[in-house]
């Protein structure tokens, strides 16, 4: 089977989606099929994704004009599925969706983020913006041949139910050979650490709460990578960091935490792929939402910190008993990358044989 697969996104940068991806092209061709990748990027550089880049300057007006630099280069491919992260409609799009069969991977909902994020700036742009979104949406997911979801929460929720197409949900994986786990149980450390890693601006991943963690529980150490802050004596701001940079921060911690107020975009369940990373590290891991791969109960290094607080002496008792605790492959074993990607090639093919 050929494959396109067609994203923007900024590959330059590695981060975890980059990987996602490159781990399911890896897995794609070592299971016999032609995969080609198609990125529309701010500027062209090096990644450790092997994809033809095109310009994407404006990430609005680029979107109304046809590129027929990568139609033809999709046309020349000739894929049997163009396989694409959801992103805003635009023009090049509109043209694959109607020569092409399309599956759409999604990651969230969608329209409960938008919300979320234009609540913080509210006027009449902001309200036309949306109603120019939700329309445009309309017609991506109405002419896609399938639906994959990463979490079975989005995939049977009403706003994606109601275009009746071929759907399924399989969570995010993580190739785990890529991975050594690097926790030390006898890490140098007269205080337990715990550490986050996140993005500005995203209300869901709940750094708030960790804030809130760091003053009710001052015998801990919190450490947050990913954005700026005023460090107190048990809260550390890093700011951005490359992989090599954080990864020292993280050797030095015990525990980790994972999104913690994702009931901000009406969500329950996720799959994060920073959460697959700590484990994949060693790390026991603080999550505030339902895990897709791990169903309850949830195992010995997974705990459920209700985002209220209202269990913070279940916490300490988990941190306390976690804190030399290290996390196997083998025991993460349903998050390999490998079994994971095998369900989604077993959907192309329902697609491309219909």
């Amino acid at each position: 089977m050929k494959i396109a697969y067609l994203l923007y996104h900024d590959i330059k940068s590695n981060s975890g989606v980059t990987k996602k991806i490159k781990g399911q092209i890896d897995e794609w061709r070592k299971n016999g099929h032609q995969v080609c990748v198609y990125a529309f990027v701010p500027s062209k550089g090096v990644s450790i994704l092997d994809a033809k880049q095109y310009i994407n300057k404006s990430p609005f007006f680029s979107r109304l004009l046809l590129n027929s630099e990568v139609l033809s280069d999709i046309s020349t491919f000739s894929p049997d599925i163009v396989y694409f992260r959801y992103d805003i409609w635009s023009k090049t799009l509109s043209k694959i969706l109607k020569r092409y069969k399309v599956i759409v991977e999604l990651n969230t909902l969608d329209l409960d983020e938008f919300l979320l994020l234009l609540k913080e700036k509210i006027n009449i742009r902001s309200l036309f913006m949306f109603l120019g979104y939700l329309f445009l949406r309309g017609y991506v997911l109405n002419n896609v041949s399938g639906i994959i979801a990463v979490t079975k929460e989005i995939a049977e929720h009403k706003t994606i139910k109601k275009y009746k197409k071929r759907t399924t949900h399989i969570p995010n994986g993580i190739n785990l050979s890529e991975y050594t786990v690097i926790k030390d149980p006898n890490t140098h450390s007269d205080r337990i650490g715990l550490f986050f890693m996140g993005s500005p601006n995203q209300p869901w991943h709940g750094v708030d709460i960790i804030e809130k963690l760091s003053k009710q529980l001052p015998e801990y150490d919190f450490h947050i990578v990913g954005m700026g802050g005023n460090s107190t004596k048990n809260l550390f701001w890093h700011g951005y960091l490359q992989q090599e940079e954080y990864i020292n921060v993280l050797r030095k911690c015990h525990i980790c935490i994972g999104t913690l107020a994702l009931h901000r975009n009406n969500l329950n369940e996720a799959c994060p792929l920073k959460v697959r990373e700590y484990l994949a590290y060693g790390f026991p891991t603080i999550i505030g939402y339902k895990d897709t791969s791990f169903p309850e109960p949830l195992p010995d290094f997974l705990f459920y910190l209700d985002p209220s607080l209202k269990n913070l002496t279940e916490l300490i008792i988990f941190i306390n008993k976690n804190k030399n605790r290290i996390v196997t492959h083998s025991e993460i074993d349903v998050i390999s990358i490998e079994k994971i990607e095998t369900k989604r090639l077993l959907f192309f093919n329902e697609i491309n044989d219909n």
